[in-house]
Parts: C-alpha cells; structure tokens; sequence
C-alpha cells in the first residue's frame, strides 16, 4: 500500500468517478501520508474541465487532518515542440506535472523516431517534473532506453503505472520496457515513483499489481521514491 500516491483522477478528468473530498476521506482511512490530485488536461477529449479549474486548487488547504494535499495535473503532450496543454503561469500555481501522449488530443502518432524526438523535447523543457506511464509503447512508440536516459540526466521521474501495470499480462511490451527502464534508472543512480493512476477511490495507493512482479523487472525498494518523501519533495519543490 503506498503512503504516498501523487496519480489520482477525479470526476474532473470526465471518466472518473469520486470526488476529491472522498479521496482525501479514503487516504484517512489507509493512514497514507499524502495524495496528490493529478486530473487530465484539458487538450483530452473527455476532459469537463478548463484550464481555471488547476489554477483554482491551490485554494485547497496544504494539509488536512495529518493528510498532505498536493495539487498537480496529468498534462498532454499536444505537438511536435513538446508542448503541453497548460500555460506557465497554471504550470507555477502547481506543485508538479505529469505528462505523456494520451489519445484524444491534438498530438497524433507521428511513428517511433518522431514521438521520442518530441518526448525528449517534453523532458528537456523544464515544465514537467514526471513522465506518466513512459513504459506504454503500443499507441506512441517511442525509444524507451533514450527517454529514460534523458528523464535521468534532467531530474524528470519516470512512473511506474500501478494499473497499466496489472495489465501487463495483455500487453508483452510492458514488462521489456520496464527492465530497460530499471537498467537507466541504475546506472543514473536515480528512482521511480510509484502511481496508483487511481479513477476511483478503491485503486487509491493499491501497489498489489507491482508486488507481483517487482522481482522479476528487478525492482528493489531503494528505487521507489515514494519511500523517502523528503527526496521527492525537495526534487519537486514542495515546500
């Protein structure tokens, strides 16, 4: 069970299903240290939401009851420059950004060499903090092994996807791809971090799917920054 869980959807993302105060209710419950809210960026079709709506999070209290309330987004990856769907001024009213290609928005496959090309200009622009589910290949091919090396060499944290990873059994490219991932990760020295990529509060922090397979990938818990929460914070500049 993961104490700290900063990929959490909202009904705000238009296809999840609680609400904020019910996740922060939820996380109570598991005694976690801290959530964080991560809903998509507007650019995404299913999206109900505008750009307003992340500025308005910091509005939301720090801490509540003992619990650390963290206000970020799932941006998308929205053309060939690596643009994402948010301004700089939405980008520094946040604590962090997640972002990846998604479906449904403006950015197009445009094949492997291309897609890595605008990726790295993603991780090179100093807007985003963590690449989302960088392991999934089938919809946006790119080349894992140069990604991760680049998210390494500029403190952008690459995710390990608690629920992409509990298909991982339907998709065969998962788990190479995660193995490549893990060989960069050591040899920068780095660490992941660990999301639930939760649309309800029953996925909130459930890490069961990378129990599974932890060996196998050759994962080792001093490779989670999720258990050294002042790391990660001091990386994210959280105060």
């Amino acid at each position: 069970m993961l104490k700290i869980d900063l990929h959490i959807h909202t009904v705000a993302s238009g296809h999840a299903h609680n609400t904020i105060l019910e996740y922060m209710n939820q996380a109570k419950k598991l005694k976690m240290k801290a959530i964080g809210i991560s809903d998509h960026g507007p650019n995404v079709a299913d999206a109900i939401i505008s750009e307003l709506y992340f500025r308005t999070l910091r509005q939301i209290p720090r801490k509540i009851g003992g619990l650390l309330i963290f206000k970020g987004i799932e941006a998308n990856i929205i053309n060939e420059n690596g643009d994402i769907d948010i301004s700089d001024g939405t980008i520094e009213s946040l604590d962090y950004v997640m972002a990846n290609f998604h479906k449904n928005t403006d950015y197009q496959d445009r094949g492997k060499k291309l897609n890595t090309e605008v990726i790295l200009k993603t991780i090179k622009s100093g807007k985003v903090n963590i690449i989302s589910h960088p392991f999934l290949t089938k919809s946006f091919n790119i080349d894992i092994k140069r990604m991760s090396e680049e998210a390494c060499k500029n403190n952008v944290l690459l995710e390990l996807n608690l629920y992409y990873l509990s298909k991982s059994k339907n998709n065969p490219d998962i788990i190479p791809n995660i193995k490549i991932m893990v060989d960069v990760v050591k040899q920068y020295k780095k660490k992941f971090i660990i999301g639930s990529d939760a649309h309800n509060i029953w996925e909130l922090a459930d890490d069961s799917s990378l129990k599974a397979i932890k060996k196998q990938i050759g994962l080792t818990d001093n490779l989670i920054i999720n258990n050294y929460p002042q790391e990660l914070f001091k990386l994210l500049k959280i105060s």
